[in-house]
């Protein structure tokens, strides 16, 4: 995209789009120093201050990066709350990236944000360039989300079949220790074994 310059003798300079930020926060003041300090490095800054405003702004435009208070009530620091939106949210949009800024929930909780999905987090009152740092790095290298699990056979016939062949290979097909090694009686075992052919 071309941005018109209103000065005369200065070319038409290409601008790159600005990144967008969702910063789920409950206080102003902390998204209002955000928004100073992101705004001036090519963000545009979103803030949500409930769940609900981010539930919102998620479900209607596509973010770069969610930053990521784990309180969202006045005296709560258990963090609980902003575990619960992070868990939600990587069920939903598993490849946004996350970072959690947090002043009173301690490392523990941070730690456990990053082991379900965030990438970083910052502790407030944050450092301006670790703040950036943290939030471009989350942008530029995403978490890896490993490959879907393959399909199960929830056939319980075709399943049970398995099962049996599986002890019976285990056991060099003594149908004694097969049976016990199923939980079953040797009786039983040979009803199941002639049901399925084996």
């Amino acid at each position: 995209m071309l941005s018109k310059c209103p000065f005369p003798n200065m070319s038409d300079v290409p601008t790159t789009p600005r990144l967008k930020a969702l910063f789920l926060d409950d206080d102003a003041d902390i998204l209002a120093s955000a928004e100073l300090v992101l705004t001036r490095h090519g963000f545009n800054l979103v803030k949500a201050q409930t769940p609900d405003e981010a539930r919102t702004a998620l479900d209607a435009e596509t973010f770069d990066v969610l930053l990521l208070d784990l309180n969202f009530r006045r005296g709560d620091t258990s963090g609980e709350a902003g575990i619960a939106f992070l868990k939600e949210r990587m069920e939903i949009t598993p490849h946004l990236p996350v970072v959690i800024v947090t002043g009173h929930s301690g490392m523990s909780i941070a730690i456990e944000a990053m082991r379900i999905g965030a990438q970083d987090f910052v502790v407030k009152p944050w450092n301006n360039d670790r703040f950036l740092a943290s939030i471009k790095a989350a942008i530029t290298s995403p978490r890896i989300l490993p490959p879907p699990a393959p399909p199960q056979d929830l056939n319980l016939d075709r399943s049970e079949k398995e099962l049996i062949k599986a002890a019976l290979d285990r056991h060099q097909f003594n149908i004694s220790h097969a049976a016990k090694d199923l939980g079953l009686t040797r009786a039983a075992l040979y009803r199941r074994m002639e049901k399925h052919g084996l």
